[in-house]
């Protein structure tokens, strides 16, 4: 057998499914070898190595990537609970015959942006905090992302337009105004050099001169929750002086990507709802408080893994991913044939997304910032209680959640948030039942097997699982046996892994991908090639 492959994969599901959870592992993941990888100059970082292990391979047409388990996944019966949403989707979906998962992504998205300004979400230990969301949809060129992008947006796209020509309409007013103000003020300090210092008449001047300075025109706000191309400092500057809840949405990612989402550090608190001290020479300092930004990403494949080989590193250390929903659709290309016209109806869609539209531009223009707390009923407040306990308990060695505990910490705080979200869209009510937060379980929960399969494992972990791997394989073709002992590895393994840590974590590390096993006969602790 070749050393390339002996690289190559199947992947398979390990232990049981339920409610939207999956453990999953990779018989034979596409690992190859470091230096199979080196002699494609493909490996320029350790970081990097990530990105093509779990990356670029995860996105490949190879087996890993046709396995039904590396897509993120959602039964639509599990939207039963919320109707105009399950709608939607499905009629959405049918038109442009897009993935479901697609779909409920973008809808996710436009929902969070209409609702994160009037609602905050109390979980049952008291915590209360925003509803915005990260999402990144990463699906192949042809998905059509921009057309349901453009179609879920559509409704509030068209009330911005409406809202734009009265507001440019006021903002030339003021522009008027501020110019004559600006005239007077130049005026009175101009006759003020004509005056002696400490005289009457320098002193009248000097006090109309601060009474002006307090009665300067004050800039009208402009309605604008949608953002695309848009740098940092422009969106702070959007934020601070017209509308302080919005949303950067682009389906072509490289936009966001290369531009706004490179400051991680502000993404985060955007959505922690922690405030955000701005400094600028041009702008000066100010403050943003209270303010609400949601994201919502489509990127495709290959930019994506390129992201990951710039920021990757910075964004897992950060928890910038850790606070995504990352949604992987199974491809829908090839299978949407025309059989007739479909009619999109999305009546019901539209009258609930222009009343939230119509309730944030009433507190947009009272600058109200005051916002309904969501919260959960008795029963679904004890079961989100069991979900956080239950993946607190993975985060230990061996858990599910042992290398992604920067996600698993986030996981009950997104699904809260997703709860508060479909549950005040569908009836404006306070209360998450039980049914809506199981729905929601697993819908969050469907979005984690794509984050641990990207950012699961440090890039030197991987290194020495490739480097074992190799090893074992290239002593097996000497030999009937599949089992090495331990301690020989240890003596006489490669050299990285002659330190019982980095071993341990390695095999860790196979026996999740499903690569070995580990076997113990007596007192002999052996690793078998599965």
């Amino acid at each position: 057998m070749t050393q390339r492959s002996r690289g190559q994969c199947a992947c398979r599901q390990r232990g049981a499914r339920l409610g939207g959870w999956s453990k999953m592992s990779c018989v034979g993941s596409t690992l190859g070898s470091k230096l199979f990888l080196k002699s494609l100059g493909r490996i320029s970082s350790p970081l990097f190595l990530v990105s093509e292990v779990f990356g670029m391979e995860l996105f490949s047409d190879n087996h890993f990537a046709g396995s039904e388990d590396s897509y993120s996944y959602i039964d639509v019966g599990w939207l039963d609970e919320f109707p105009i949403f399950k709608e939607s989707v499905l009629r959405i979906a049918a038109r442009t015959q897009a993935p479901i998962e697609l779909v409920v992504s973008v809808v996710l998205a436009v929902i969070a942006l209409v609702c994160q300004h009037l609602i905050d979400v109390r979980r049952p230990w008291g915590s209360i905090g925003p509803v915005s969301l990260i999402i990144f949809l990463i699906a192949l060129s042809g998905e059509r992302k921009t057309t349901v992008e453009e179609v879920t947006a559509s409704v509030l796209r068209a009330f911005e337009g409406r809202r734009k020509s009265l507001d440019f309409q006021k903002i030339k007013e003021w522009s008027v105004l501020w110019e004559l103000w600006e005239r007077k003020k130049k005026k009175i300090q101009k006759n003020l050099l004509d005056e002696d210092v400490g005289s009457i008449a320098y002193q009248q001047l000097e006090s109309a001169l601060l009474a002006h300075a307090n009665s300067e025109p004050v800039r009208p706000f402009v309605f604008r929750m949608i953002h695309q191309d848009v740098t940092t400092a422009a969106l702070s500057k959007s934020l601070d002086q017209d509308c302080p809840s919005a949303a950067l949405f682009t389906s072509e990612g490289d936009i966001a990507l290369r531009g706004s989402i490179n400051q991680i550090g502000m993404m985060n608190a955007y959505w922690d709802g922690s405030g955000v001290e701005v400094g600028r020479a041009s702008t000066g300092h100010y403050s943003l408080k209270d303010v609400r930004l949601s994201i919502g990403i489509g990127v495709q494949p290959g930019v994506f893994n390129e992201y990951l080989e710039r920021k990757g590193e910075l964004g897992k250390a950060s928890g910038f991913f850790a606070r995504s929903l990352v949604f992987y659709p199974k491809s829908t290309q090839g299978t949407r044939f025309i059989s007739g016209e479909v009619q999109l109806s999305l009546d019901r869609y539209t009258k609930r997304m222009e009343e939230l539209l119509e309730e944030n531009v009433r507190k947009f223009d009272a600058r109200d910032s005051s916002k309904l707390v969501v919260g959960f009923s008795p029963e679904a407040g004890e079961e989100l209680k069991r979900i956080h306990n239950s993946i607190e308990s993975e985060m230990q060695v061996g858990g599910r959640y042992e290398r992604a505990r920067d996600h698993g910490s986030k996981q009950t705080e997104n699904i809260s948030r997703v709860a508060a979200l479909l549950h005040f869209f569908e009836t404006g009510g306070t209360q998450i039942s039980l049914p809506e937060l199981s729905a929601v379980e697993k819908i969050v929960m469907g979005c984690s097997v794509v984050y641990k399969r990207l950012f699961s494992f440090s890039p030197q972990v991987v290194t020495d699982g490739d480097a074992l791997v190799s090893w074992l394989r290239a002593r097996c073709d000497r030999s009937v046996f599949r089992r090495t002992r331990r301690n020989e590895i240890l003596q006489r393994g490669p050299s990285g892994l002659r330190r019982a840590t980095r071993l341990n974590r390695a095999v860790d590390y196979l026996v999740e991908k499903g690569l070995v096993r580990e076997v113990v006969s007596g007192r002999v602790a052996e690793i078998e090639l599965i």
